[in-house]
């Protein structure tokens, strides 16, 4: 680790209300908070209810006790929110700190020298249980998470997201990232590499911008290629069909 750089807080508290149960109103404080090693029957209880909810296979990459564990500390992070004692929510936080981190470190995605690992920090997995869905809580997550990445000093962030998975993009992109290019992983499943880089990220070119749907792969990575970001979700089709928002950066 650079001593020149801080290193990620050991310290970690917010709170808030729930306005939303299953639809409903609610008013309910929660808190959020690191977890540790303990939590992991929790955390994979919301995992797997998640992978439920979804219903298409591959939307959310399934992981393993394993994928958790290593992320309660050293080269991550879990965030957890809790309804009294409740956990109804949890992020999870990569921080690549050596060679050997043995999941995705992102430097060949993001067209980055082989050592700079530690200059990223990964977004790499949330869940909310349905019941709590509404609150905002995968949106705050997701905020929290870059708050503490910029703490470290890491200049990158990134994550990926299923196209067909709007809930996880547009929660990345109302964050700040944007949409860099496409990707297939595990051999078949599409997803987008979204991104922010803290020391160049110029505002898109509104003079630039075009609509393109979410289901348009073909036009979107023919976007990419002519350096264009996708930057926001826009006004559905007449079909309902989604759609997004890109453009060419702004010149800086």
């Amino acid at each position: 680790m650079n001593p020149d750089i801080p290193a990620v807080t050991n310290q970690f508290f917010r709170s808030g209300l729930i306005s939303r149960r299953t639809g409903q109103p609610a008013d309910l404080p929660f808190v959020c908070r690191f977890l540790d090693a303990g939590a992991l029957p929790m955390v994979r209880r919301i995992h797997h209810e998640v992978l439920r909810y979804m219903g298409e296979p591959g939307l959310v990459r399934e992981e393993s006790d394993e994928f958790f564990t290593f992320h309660f500390q050293g080269e991550g992070r879990i965030l957890g929110v809790f309804i009294a004692d409740q956990l109804v929510a949890y992020a999870v936080l990569a921080l690549p700190d050596s060679s050997t981190y043995p999941y995705d470190r992102l430097v060949d995605e993001l067209g980055l020298p082989a050592n700079a690992w530690r200059r990223i920090g990964h977004l790499t997995g949330a869940g909310v249980t349905p019941e709590w869905r509404g609150n905002h809580l995968h949106l705050c997550l997701c905020q929290w998470r870059l708050d503490l990445i910029r703490a470290d000093g890491r200049q990158h962030a990134a994550a990926f997201a299923a196209p067909r998975n709007p809930f996880s993009w547009q929660n990345l992109l109302a964050a700040g990232l944007r949409i860099k290019g496409i990707r297939l992983m595990g051999g078949d499943k599409l997803r987008y590499l979204l991104h922010i880089d803290y020391h160049h990220a110029p505002p898109p070119d509104p003079a630039m911008a075009v609509i393109v749907p979410v289901s348009a792969i073909t036009d979107q990575r023919a976007l990419l290629d002519q350096g264009y970001w996708g930057y926001a979700q826009a006004t559905p089709d007449a079909n309902g069909g989604r759609q997004l928002w890109y453009a060419r950066p702004l010149p800086s």
